[in-house]
């Protein structure tokens, strides 16, 4: 159900320009869904589906009915003013009030305000005659919320037992009669992730609007962190519970840079070319623990391993891993001793050894045209990152072998290494996931039909070829450079795990597109 109503009132004068809004907007999600079973189906050509009645199992133990519902509501209030004055000086401001039914009944609402303004210096008289067709200033801050958490983990949950049981949460030797206890504590205080942006800009034009561009830069803090941690106190009946973490914070800042110029001969050849590069830098400050994990690996032998994380100081989804040395003279692996206790590679040796958040991205295009030909082109990358090829990690070592398994050339990459040495997580497996793809080549020509004496049936004739993903120039071993695999542990996002990814396709397009 979707409900929004709004009001706007408009006036201008003389030099002046306003706009006010006022609205509301109401939002319920209902998901529900239940489920029942029959089993052991005779063979027979009779479609189980046309006919539920032939299962021969239906009893409570098999067949037990299911079902569950969630509601989730949104309501906003909000407000919005635009003024200008002369189209030189710009203000806009917003406030708006958000409440989610996710939250606790103490911290349902949460209000948001944010400012921007601008100043075009382009229509001062000072620079009228200058070489900008257009020079603008802006600066802007805010507040957003964020509630993308569970639904229904503010609220105490109960679980029955019909029989007796020793499932307590105090004294498990004793065995209790049936009854309720808490699963799930209550928690009304947990309230809406707060992120708190600044941003200052620079747009420019000129040559008469030939070169344009744009400065940035950005700097975004989000507070009240709302992460599924495990509870200080042990007397708890949930193993981790859903808070809002105090004084915890994730900073992104940054610089974006955006460039582009285009030309136009009297001849009639035309070229475009821009591109643009962001610096980022992301940092989590203030964590009460020593690594939060947002990423786990797979595959035999790595079963509960963890790959990445928040570390304190550190970038989201930096890799806290063990230290790779190398193997020593009896071909077994050799970690680094961080804590000093004469003995490597233990939980307590793991570093923070980069993140998979890029520290650079880029991007650049580029298109041309002349007499019915064009062609464009597009480009994209980043640097600064890490990938941790959990791919090899599981199948690409040396032990494999002495099982009579396949492998790669750099199963064997360490002649010396022992054919019983494990292969536990550790930067062994981490890699530098820079990379600069060639996304898409475009060549077309439009063909008169008069050229060919069909302009009485077809009026414009257009043959092309694309080719998508031609190139990527990568230090990288695996498949793709630009992947992601899901290894969310406890719903936190994971960040540059490679297990089993499929390879990015390599397309070539043919076109003939006719218009009648």
């Amino acid at each position: 159900m979707l409900i929004e109503n709004y009001f706007t009132f408009t006036k201008n004068w003389t030099d002046h320009s306003l706009t006010a809004l006022l609205g509301h907007s109401y939002q319920k999600f209902t998901l529900q869904g239940r489920n029942w079973s029959i089993n052991k189906f005779p063979i027979s050509p009779i479609e189980p589906a046309n006919n539920p009645g032939l299962g021969q199992d239906l009893t409570l133990q098999n067949n037990r009915p299911g079902g569950y519902a969630i509601i989730n509501e949104l309501q906003s209030f909000f407000s919005r003013v635009n003024y200008a004055y002369k189209d030189r000086y710009l203000f806009t401001a917003t406030v708006r009030a958000d409440g989610s039914s996710k939250f606790g009944a103490n911290n349902k609402y949460g209000v948001f305000p944010s400012f921007s303004g601008g100043w075009r210096l382009s229509e001062e008289g000072f620079l009228k005659s200058g070489p900008f067709s257009d020079l603008k200033l802006r600066a802007g801050w805010g507040q957003t919320g964020n509630q993308e958490i569970p639904s229904k983990i503010t609220q105490a949950l109960f679980t029955s037992n019909v029989s007796a049981s020793t499932s307590y949460p105090l004294d498990a030797s004793t065995n209790y009669p049936a009854g309720t206890t808490y699963t799930r504590l209550a928690n009304p205080d947990i309230q809406w992730e707060v992120s708190t942006q600044t941003d200052l800009g620079l747009d420019f034009g000129l040559f008469r609007g030939a070169l344009t561009g744009s400065v940035d830069y950005f700097r975004k803090v989000s507070g009240k962190i709302l992460l599924e941690v495990i509870p200080s106190d042990p007397i708890q009946p949930a193993a981790t519970y859903w808070t809002n973490v105090p004084n915890m914070s994730i900073t992104n800042q940054g610089l974006e840079l955006d460039l582009n110029y285009r030309y136009t001969a009297n001849s009639g050849f035309r070229f475009d070319i821009g591109g643009n590069i962001t610096f980022i830098k992301n940092v989590v400050n203030n964590s009460p623990y020593t690594v939060i994990t947002s990423g786990s690996a797979s595959g035999p032998g790595l079963t509960s391993a963890t790959v990445n994380g928040y570390v304190n100081g550190q970038p989201i989804g930096t890799f806290f891993l063990r230290e790779y040395q190398g193997v020593d003279d009896k071909g077994v692996n050799r970690f680094s001793d961080i804590d000093g206790d004469g003995i490597g590679g233990t939980d307590k040796d793991r570093i923070a050894a980069g993140s998979a958040l890029p520290t650079r991205q880029f991007n650049l295009n580029f298109s041309t045209a002349y007499k019915g030909f064009d062609l464009t082109a597009n480009f994209n990358g980043v640097s600064g990152n890490k990938l941790y090829d959990n791919t090899a990690n599981a199948f690409f070592y040396k032990a494999r072998l002495v099982k009579g398994l396949n492998g790669p050339v750099e199963a064997v990459g360490e002649s010396n290494e022992s054919i019983n040495n494990p292969a536990p997580v550790s930067t062994r497996f981490l890699t530098d996931g820079a990379f600069f793809r060639l996304n898409n080549l475009s060549l077309g020509y439009n063909l008169s039909p008069r050229t060919i004496g069909m302009n009485r049936w077809i009026s414009n004739i257009r043959l092309s070829v694309t080719g998508q993903n031609l190139f990527v120039i990568t230090k990288y071993k695996g498949y793709d450079p630009e992947v992601n695999i899901d290894r969310t542990v406890n719903g936190i996002s994971s960040y540059g795990i490679d297990y089993l990814s499929y390879p990015k396709a390599r397309s070539f397009v043919f076109g003939l597109n006719l218009t009648f």
